[in-house]
């Protein structure tokens, strides 16, 4: 209980979730001996009563000791679903390749949690395909990757090869295969997408929309100060100093103009009131993360402004372009004013004159 305590401090919790977890680890530790832990799938019946998270409680017992998490591994439980109908010769291999890039090895480090995921998702139909034909990827060829990567838009094909590259390389350093097919074909670079403005029309569309505190200060981050979804959801009330009206975006700081100011003062009281409690240092928070450290997701962010054309990353694009058209297509000082690397930078000014040249037209 005392650990449970400190924990509800830590990340303000609020009286009835404090109240609720206690509750739950009354009830996962009755008729146990003192130091008997408690597997995570015992704790699972707990969800169906009213208020008790099992999140919660098993974090509890696991920073006491006293938890055994038992639970299967949702990433080879995704990877054989994935798989499925794939020859056992193949699977195999391709399994192995995946524990590799999720766990490392002594000469490699750890790939991201989602890569295997990814690499998995891009792999499983090309597999799926050629199982049809070899029993192991030793019978696969350079002809029969072409075939793949010719076959795919101009925008998968780079992604697709650096996947199978990747497969390929590992079977070979394994020596499970005699030569890698892959050896000579290069992933080439593939053409960023056109930087245009965003319509009048959904711009007011978008506008319009923001009728909450959390969708008022994520167009104002986005369309006054080329805020990214990504640098909204892990922007932190560290880095906003309302008095001195200066905000820190990515390391970047930047003067905060009057609308954002207010803006600021007014999701900053809806945040003060709504959970008064809450220890969690992100500027935006949900009733989940209010209880925890952890940034709000992707998909909160992205979904403040889903269905319309307009999103929150097409507004910082079309701020960045007008900075760029008004002052003209200067690099630097877009790289001043937003925090841009130089290539960033540069291919923003010369999306700008292009937009010129065509206006001129």
């Amino acid at each position: 209980m005392r650990t449970a305590d400190r924990i509800a401090e830590s990340h303000g919790w609020s009286q009835r979730l404090t109240y609720d977890v206690r509750r739950g680890l009354m009830m996962a530790l009755a008729c146990r001996p003192p130091d008997e832990r408690v597997r995570y799938s015992e704790l699972e019946p707990l969800a169906a009563l009213k208020g008790i998270s099992v999140t919660r409680v098993a974090a509890v017992l696991d920073d006491a000791g006293l938890l055994l998490d038992d639970r299967p591994d949702v990433a080879e439980l995704n990877w054989h679903r994935r798989l499925t109908d794939i020859s056992d010769g193949i699977k195999d291999d391709v399994l192995d390749w995946l524990r590799h890039l999720r766990r490392g090895s002594r000469r490699s480090k750890p790939r991201q949690p989602g890569t295997a995921n990814e690499y998995c998702r891009v792999a499983a139909p090309i597999l799926r395909d050629w199982s049809k034909r070899y029993g192991n990827l030793r019978e696969v060829t350079n002809d029969d990757i072409c075939v793949v990567v010719d076959g795919l838009p101009a925008n998968r094909r780079s992604h697709t090869l650096v996947v199978l590259r990747s497969l390929f390389r590992y079977l070979k350093r394994e020596k499970r295969i005699f030569a890698n097919p892959t050896i000579r074909l290069r992933p080439g670079r593939v053409a960023p997408a056109a930087l245009l403005p965003v319509d009048a029309d959904d711009y007011r569309e978008a506008v319009v929309a923001a009728t909450t505190p959390q969708h008022r200060i994520a167009l104002v981050l986005a369309a006054v100060h080329a805020a990214r979804p990504a640098d909204i959801r892990n922007l932190r009330l560290d880095d906003i100093d309302l008095g001195a009206r200066r905000m820190t975006i990515k390391g970047h700081t930047r003067r905060i103009d009057e609308l954002t100011h207010r803006i600021l003062i007014q999701y900053l009281d809806y945040r003060r009131r709504t959970w008064p409690y809450t220890a969690n240092r992100h500027l935006l928070v949900t009733s989940v993360t209010a209880n925890d450290a952890r940034p709000v997701s992707d998909y909160t962010v992205t979904q403040l402004f889903g269905g319309l054309k307009a999103t929150l990353g097409k507004l910082s694009v079309d701020r960045r372009l007008e900075e760029a058209i008004t002052h003209g297509p200067d690099p630097l000082h877009l790289a001043a004013v937003f925090g841009l690397s130089h290539g960033t930078a540069i291919r923003y000014s010369e999306a700008a004159r292009v937009l010129l040249n065509d206006g001129r037209a």
